[in-house]
């Protein structure tokens, strides 16, 4: 039987990633793969360029997608694969989202100055959706870190003097904007929290959730197993995704989550289907 290779969770320069939407795609397909979703954090900005080159790329299958923040009630993601970029309500949201995290970053970047560190001139002005991987690098830049780990260790996270919260939509908010667009939601990345997962997607399930990235680059053979066997449970769709973020994440290239499965291969089949056009 023959396997096919997916990559369901991926990010652009339009959000916290390096390269170009239209450059995932070209590296998606050097790669050899057949299915890719690009996730950029709350934004959908870089769809149109992404869908434009996988439809001159033969053999790809291009899943028009995101990941959105939410509060559950420590930070939550939930990708949403396979939506229809155009829906209202998803793009109201994702504009509201956008304006939280401009008044998020605004309060990191008073804080930060606040402790001696003026950033703003290192942030990079190109930046769609400005995140605090961005705030990370600009601190690098102006010589206040060693590298974004120091970054976030020293100034960005919870209880350092750059870290300033913000408002999230909960899961069940997401996860109905992401139905009603036509998209699957899918929790992302498992491996990362501290909480009852079997738990959390029993609860997620009566919402609507549909699928679980049980193959990810952090998760321990261990975790596979346990978060297939919950999917199993639930009837849920099992995904796997790099989470690339190009040359911010380099240990983790596109396609390093996959694994020929059959698992996967039915989650392939599944958005393919989607894909056919009918007879």
């Amino acid at each position: 039987m023959e396997f096919h290779k997916l990559d369901l969770h991926t990010h652009s320069c339009l959000s916290d990633g390096t390269f170009r939407p239209a450059e995932i795609v070209r590296l998606a397909s050097e790669a050899g793969i057949s299915l890719l979703a690009l996730t950029d954090h709350d934004g959908l900005q870089g769809v149109a360029e992404a869908r434009e080159a996988a439809a001159q790329t033969p053999g790809l299958t291009f899943l028009p997608s995101v990941e959105m923040d939410t509060e559950f009630p420590e930070e939550l993601h939930i990708l949403g694969l396979d939506l229809n970029p155009d829906d209202a309500a998803l793009t109201d949201a994702l504009s509201l989202a956008a304006e939280r995290r401009q008044a998020r970053n605004e309060k990191i970047l008073d804080k930060l100055a606040g402790v001696g560190c003026d950033v703003r001139p290192f942030l990079d002005a190109r930046a769609g959706i400005v995140t605090r991987m961005h705030i990370a690098h600009a601190l690098c830049d102006g010589g206040f870190a060693r590298d974004t780990k120091d970054a976030f260790a020293r100034y960005l996270r919870p209880g350092r003097p750059g870290y300033a919260s913000v408002p999230r939509f909960a899961p069940e908010e997401v996860i109905r904007l992401i139905l009603r667009a036509g998209g699957v939601p899918v929790l992302a990345h498992p491996c990362h929290l501290r909480c009852n997962v079997h738990r959390l997607v029993a609860e997620l399930a009566e919402y609507g959730l549909m699928g679980v990235e049980v193959y990810y680059p952090a998760a321990t053979p261990g975790q596979i197993e346990q978060h297939a066997a919950i999917a199993r449970q639930h009837g849920l769709l099992m995904t796997c995704g790099s989470d690339f973020h190009g040359a911010n994440r380099p240990a983790s290239p596109l396609g390093c989550a996959y694994r020929p499965v059959q698992a996967l291969e039915d989650c392939c089949q599944f958005f393919i289907n989607r894909h056919k056009t009918p007879s």
